[in-house]
């Protein structure tokens, strides 16, 4: 269900090739940073996505384990 609200799935998708901060993936998608931070912070929270720390950056990619296990699930 997460992942098929289509901002949450372009950030997925995004964060698949790369890893990318709150600032890139608003520049890219065009939308608030509010917005991003909120679908960014439930991914998070979910497990869907991972992060480190960088200076004062937070970067996140897909956690792709988490997301093989969604994409069997759907399948089984």
């Amino acid at each position: 269900k997460v992942l098929g609200h289509p901002e949450r799935l372009a950030i997925a998708l995004l964060v698949y090739e790369q890893e990318m901060c709150v600032k890139d993936l608003v520049s890219i998608l065009g939308i608030s940073q509010p917005k991003v931070s909120q679908h960014v912070g439930l991914m998070k929270e979910l497990g869907i996505l991972s992060f480190r720390k960088e200076g004062t950056k937070v970067l996140y990619r897909l956690n792709n384990e988490v997301v093989r296990e969604i994409i069997d699930s759907l399948f089984a």
